[in-house]
């Protein structure tokens, strides 16, 4: 078992849980997002104009697939197991539609949300939170079993869930726009056009993305110490395992 991960966290530990994986795991975590959003955006490219910005944008459909990816790819390491590829889409295999679908009626909900009010909006957020991490880990079946779950998770974590998403979502926002900002001064430098200027930036997104998905990995697993005491239950079950290994 992977100690100092599996413990409660604050916003802040988490969010330097998720960097450290990242960079632990940096070719497992790009190549999952490189092999199923890369395609599309270098297919846009080449196509260029409006088709292009089209294809480019049909990338997230697949983004759901990714972050459950990634998801694995936090378990394993939660689990002291070993991290690959393989191994991650092996985790999800079979869930994608499942996945796709429990992330688009999450992201629904929390749209009528925001449209009818904030406060909702926000709820639903943080009370859907952990839906796609249950398909995953939990095998939840459905959107109706994952979105109870979550909300078992969620529960009096509010202010936890909201802290912790706004503090990833700020520093990877900062991330991408101090990136941005360097390409474009890059690009003027050395000539480089708008397209290709726009083209590294989204490579860029792309790379980016694991560390949301990463940080959603490490928050489930932290509301699951906080609210079941998964941390003492994987105890248990390492020691009775250990017992029950013969010398």
């Amino acid at each position: 078992m992977n100690a100092p991960l599996l413990r409660a966290r604050s916003a802040v530990e988490i969010i330097d849980g998720a960097f450290s994986l990242y960079r632990a795991n940096f070719a497992t975590l790009a190549a999952i997002y490189l092999v199923l959003l890369g395609p599309f955006q270098v297919v846009g490219v080449l196509v260029g104009g409006i088709t292009g910005s089209i294809i480019a944008s049909l990338s997230g459909f697949l983004s759901p697939i990714a972050v459950g990816a990634t998801v694995a790819v936090v378990s394993d390491a939660m689990h002291d197991r070993p991290i690959s590829v393989g191994s991650a889409f092996g985790q999800i295999a079979g869930r994608w539609g499942t996945l796709v679908l429990v992330s688009f009626m999450q992201g629904l909900v929390t749209f009528l949300g925001f449209l009818f009010l904030l406060v909702p909006g926000v709820l639903a957020l943080c009370w859907l939170f952990a839906a796609p991490m249950t398909v995953v880990v939990e095998r939840m079946p459905g959107v109706s079993s994952a979105f109870k779950r979550s909300e078992q998770l969620t529960r009096g974590q509010f202010w936890h869930i909201l802290g912790t998403l706004a503090l990833s979502w700020v520093i990877v926002i900062v991330l991408l726009v101090a990136t941005g900002i360097g390409f474009g001064l890059l690009g003027n430098l050395i000539g480089l056009g708008d397209q290709v200027t726009g083209f590294l930036g989204q490579w860029m997104f792309i790379l980016a993305m694991p560390v949301m998905g990463t940080a959603s990995g490490i928050l489930y697993f932290d509301l699951r110490i906080r609210t079941e005491a998964y941390d003492i239950e994987r105890l248990t079950q390492t020691l009775g395992e250990s017992a029950a290994t013969p010398v």
